[in-house]
């Protein structure tokens, strides 16, 4: 069985108004962020063995998703599966299954444990910070 694949489109998506859950706050800053340090600096977090699991970069960015809109890993799980804002900024398409709070508790854990939660929004400030 292959990786999971997230955000690969589907004729629901296509039929979707192309405004349909417009977010231009979290396009801009989807589109302003290199997103490929963070990537990189994730992908030892994937496993190699098992069932595939969601990408760590889109786990990632439900956190940040979690953090600037304050809320609960049972809020996010329910805004996952429910706003198509919040599952275009994580990369999860209308026929992806989202993650649940369980998971996204563990995954908070894992970034600490590999002390790589500093590390990733210390990277996001650099990148998202004007270069005056």
């Amino acid at each position: 069985m292959g990786q999971r694949r997230i955000g690969q489109g589907s004729l629901a998506e296509a039929l979707l108004p192309a405004d349909a859950g417009a977010n231009r706050r979290l396009e801009r800053i989807a589109g302003l962020i290199d997103w490929a340090p963070m990537e990189r600096k994730l992908a030892p977090l994937r496993s190699p063995a098992g069932r595939p699991g969601y990408p760590p970069l889109a786990l990632f960015r439900a956190l940040l998703l979690a953090q600037w809109y304050q809320l609960s890993d049972p809020g996010l799980e329910e805004a996952l599966a429910d706003q198509l804002s919040f599952r275009r900024f994580c990369g999860f398409g209308l026929d992806d299954g989202t993650p649940d709070e369980t998971t996204l508790c563990r995954f908070r854990g894992t970034l600490a444990e590999h002390g790589l939660a500093e590390a990733l929004f210390t990277e996001l400030n650099r990148r998202s910070t004007p270069r005056g």
